[in-house]
């Protein structure tokens, strides 16, 4: 079992037993897998203490190269790949080869089971094409549109969802490790909800249809397609000032495993405070229900300001006993010069990366544990913060 005084912690001030305590650090799924029980309570145990950097598809491409073996640009600055690895199965949907970012799905899926077998988390998001229209997720912002009032059951275009569902449930099936068994991942989908830039936005259906959406999405690929590995995140933008208005279109405790929040807004606008108190509100609401805090998808575009990790992103996790209870941050991908979130080698922000990622608080892949084995005392296991 975890360590149980790090399981107590994410649940400060309640009167129950420590035994009790440790048995609800579970995920939401009954039937969850051996391993993905475990890589939950890792989560859980790891995050009173340390923050997992994480990067979107950092081992398919970087700053001027293209699916380089075992490389990504934060290997090149640190010696180290990130400890959590984001990927968009947008277009797996309606039967492409590739990734709405040209990432090619056969590579994909080598590149996850690669990622379990160091021990690192894999997280997936899903910009899902639109059932109604065939189009990407994005829409005018001005105009309402219908969709997910007609996929729900009993919609005219519920067969067609049925259809992507399936080609989605497909692919997530064979992401299987060495031994045939299903890896564990966190399953991010309907993000962002709370704009309305997507089809499944906030304008764009009722509370009552985004909950429902959610909630037969998870049931459809847990009992149809027999997906027990999935820890399921929701993510919505800004845009909330407590908990009771994050929870607004919350899908429930048996559904949802991580309390995310994805925030692109704040610091790139000089505004700490709010990212503090949004971290804050999804760390007090993961606290109180039992789940996991993550920091699901961020970044300032280029990374303009050179000391931008150390000096605005470490003081506002470091803020609070809250935000050090943040399992992950997840930065959005490096798509070239003009166009990243992370540094590459010889970016001006990468001295400071290095910095960041040799402080205490923050792990990296070479420092993180194997997220699938069970410890007695999972803090045992942390290496060194020095990067190579």
């Amino acid at each position: 079992m975890m360590i149980i005084s790090r399981i107590a912690l994410l649940f400060a001030g309640s009167l129950l037993s420590v035994a009790v305590l440790a048995q609800q650090i579970k995920p939401a799924d009954a039937g969850a897998s051996e391993k993905t029980i475990t890589l939950f309570r890792n989560l859980a145990a790891l995050a009173p203490d340390y923050v997992m950097i994480g990067h979107q598809d950092a081992l398919s491409y970087g700053v001027k190269w293209v699916g380089d073996k075992n490389r990504s640009d934060l290997h090149d600055v640190t010696g180290s790949h990130p400890a959590v690895f984001g990927w968009d199965i947008g277009g797996i949907d309606i039967g492409l080869d590739k990734n709405l970012d040209s990432v090619p799905f056969d590579q994909m899926r080598e590149n996850m089971i690669r990622v379990f077998e160091m021990g690192g988390l894999n997280t997936i998001s899903w910009h899902a094409y639109d059932p109604r229209t065939g189009k990407d997720s994005w829409v005018d912002t001005k105009i309402a549109v219908n969709t997910v009032s007609q996929i729900l059951p009993g919609g005219a275009r519920h067969a067609d969802f049925l259809k992507n569902l399936d080609r989605t449930g497909i692919f997530l099936s064979s992401l299987k490790s060495k031994e045939g068994e299903l890896i564990p991942l966190v399953f991010r989908p309907w993000h962002e909800h709370s704009g309305s830039w997507f089809w499944w936005g906030r304008l764009h259906c009722t509370r009552e249809e985004y909950i429902e959406l959610f909630r037969f999405t998870v049931h459809y690929l847990r009992e149809k397609h027999e997906l027990n590995n999935l820890l399921i995140a929701y993510s919505p933008d800004i845009g909330f000032a407590n908990a009771a208005e994050y929870l607004e279109r919350y899908p429930g405790d048996d559904i949802v495993d991580v309390i995310g929040l994805d925030d692109y807004h704040s610091l790139r606008q000089n505004k700490p405070e709010n990212l503090i108190r949004n971290l804050e509100i999804i760390a007090g609401i993961a606290r109180d229900k039992g789940k996991i805090a993550a920091f699901t998808e961020t970044g300032c575009t280029n990374v303009e300001d050179k000391l931008y990790f150390t000096q605005k992103l470490l003081p506002v996790l470091e803020h609070s006993d809250l935000t050090r209870s943040i399992s992950w941050v997840l930065f959005w991908r490096n798509g070239n010069k003009k166009h990243h979130f992370m540094p590459y080698k010889g970016h001006k922000s990468a001295a400071d990366f290095r910095r960041f990622v040799a402080h205490p608080l923050i792990l990296m892949q070479n420092n993180v544990p194997d997220l699938y084995r069970t410890y007695s005392d999972i803090s045992n296991e942390i290496s060194g913060n020095s990067p190579e």
